[in-house]
């Protein structure tokens, strides 16, 4: 996927894991196209990359996620790669005052929906580039194994687990489907959770060496146990992923 120049369509970029891979991908001489929620956040991020195509979009919405589509693929057709990276994780439990429907809507529509439908509307794009199309989604291990808390996020994810391996099946010989899955990693949204987490540069050299290798799913840091653990110790994994 990255051995030469690609356009490349990013959701997510102005901080965390997407902030990283932006550096990374432009250093690597590929274009990008970021879909943030804070058009102040994007500005920042256009200062310190001038040569980046930026949308506001808030992924939540559903006119919004069909605006920006069509807009960024009427601007930018030579789009062959879709990053689904952004991502949200609330974490009270269900019988705390925060468990709300809001709040789980908008988990999941972010999480979940929004990959799908950005998918959906990308596909005619993908399909049809002469180098062949591509599209990323950043998952997590607790879509194998939920924790305790943000039962929300881990539900998101396992859905997201699934619909990747689905969306690969149906584009066989169409589209290549990447599924990222990540340990804990040290971002803005797991500031205050857990205490063993990977850096944001560690996770995206992970990402970059599997998209180069052409792997199907990336493992990331101790989330590389997981194939093994499931198959061997199952209890010991859930047990370890249920705290978290």
């Amino acid at each position: 996927m990255l051995s030469r120049p690609r356009k490349i369509l990013l959701t997510g970029g102005s901080s965390g894991i997407g902030r990283v891979l932006v550096d990374r991908l432009h250093a690597a001489g590929h274009a990008l196209v970021v879909l943030g929620r804070s058009e102040a956040a994007l500005s920042d991020l256009r200062r310190e990359v001038p040569t980046l195509a930026t949308y506001r979009c808030d992924l939540s919405n559903q006119q919004d996620v069909e605006d920006a589509a069509a807009a960024i693929w009427s601007d930018h057709p030579d789009i062959s790669v879709l990053i689904n990276n952004a991502g949200v994780q609330f974490t009270p439990r269900f019988t705390e005052a925060g468990f709300r429907y809001d709040s789980v809507r908008y988990e999941t529509t972010v999480n979940f929906l929004a990959p799908v439908w950005l998918s959906l509307l990308s596909l005619p794009g993908l399909l049809s580039h002469p180098d062949g199309g591509h599209v990323v989604n950043i998952s997590s291990g607790l879509a194998f194994y939920p924790k305790t808390g943000s039962a929300v996020y881990c539900a998101s994810k396992a859905a997201l687990h699934s619909f990747s391996q689905s969306l690969r099946y149906q584009m066989e010989g169409g589209v290549r489907v990447t599924e990222v899955i990540l340990p804990v990693v040290d971002t803005p949204m797991t500031r205050g959770r857990g205490d063993r987490k990977i850096s944001a540069d560690q996770a995206v050299d992970e990402i970059m060496l599997g998209l180069r290798r052409r792997r199907a799913e990336i493992y990331v840091g101790r989330a590389r146990l997981i194939p093994l653990l499931a198959r061997i110790a199952p209890g010991l994994l859930r047990d370890i992923l249920r705290r978290g």
